[in-house]
């Protein structure tokens, strides 16, 4: 009984094949019948044009410029107004002049110092004499009410030209 009821399984799974089969030939003879659309054929590649790099006579940019061609030198040799590069800077050439404060002052009438805050809260006593602000700014008089002071910004042709500025006494009244 065992060996019967195997071969009808069999044989039903062969027949499911073989309907299996059937649609499945159905299916290729008629996408073979089916006209299919035509595709573009692909457009010719363009030709090689060889190019001959010809900055030959130009320097290296793996190798360091020479002295003569930096642009500080050029600018140096300009008979124009030139910052001092080699002075040393003060704390507060660090800040823009939007970024500082001017609180009070302190001294005499002979030699007044001014009291700037910056943007961090700390708080600085420049004179006379010494600079502040971004672009080499000078104090040239320190008063009650404001710090007048006398910048050197750049041209954009290689000089620099003076600027007059000034700090006014600010309260937070």
């Amino acid at each position: 009984m065992f060996r019967l009821t195997g071969l009808l399984i069999l044989l039903l799974a062969i027949q499911g094949c073989e309907t299996s089969m059937q649609d499945t030939r159905n299916f290729v003879a008629k996408v073979k019948q089916s006209k299919g659309i035509s595709i573009e054929p692909l457009p010719e590649p363009l030709t090689y044009q060889h190019f001959e790099y010809s900055a030959g006579f130009n320097r290296s940019p793996f190798e360091a410029p020479q002295q003569e061609l930096t642009l500080d030198v050029i600018s140096k040799g300009r008979d124009c107004l030139q910052p001092d590069v080699n002075r040393r800077k003060s704390l507060l050439e660090a800040n823009a002049l939007d970024n500082l404060v001017m609180r009070g002052t302190l001294g005499t009438s002979e030699e007044l110092w001014a009291l700037i805050q910056t943007n961090g809260g700390e708080v600085y006593k420049v004179k006379k004499g010494n600079y502040i602000g971004l672009f080499h700014g000078k104090i040239m008089q320190v008063s009650e009410q404001q710090i007048e002071i006398t910048e050197i910004v750049p041209d954009g042709s290689g000089c620099w030209v003076e600027r007059q500025n000034s700090l006014s006494l600010h309260s937070d009244s």
